[in-house]
């Protein structure tokens, strides 16, 4: 018979498992040299112009996720 540390290890694994499963479907950002918010001019390696518009696009994207987008 199992105990709880055999079945909170268990527990974990799964979880584990599930939230690679979830990031390995986000789809990852590329940097074309363009902010992916404000559509502005940046530098070729920045995805975004400045942290306003990283934090705007996260709370974007997290607002889609939890309406089911």
């Amino acid at each position: 018979m199992s105990d709880v540390a055999d079945r909170a290890e268990w527990r974990i694994a799964k979880d584990i498992e599930a939230a690679m499963a979830h990031a390995r479907k986000t789809p990852k950002l590329e940097a074309d040299g363009r902010c992916y918010y404000c559509d502005e001019d940046v530098a070729h390696e920045k995805l975004f112009c400045n942290t306003d518009c990283s934090d705007d696009y996260q709370r974007e994207q997290e607002a889609r996720r939890r309406a089911g987008r």
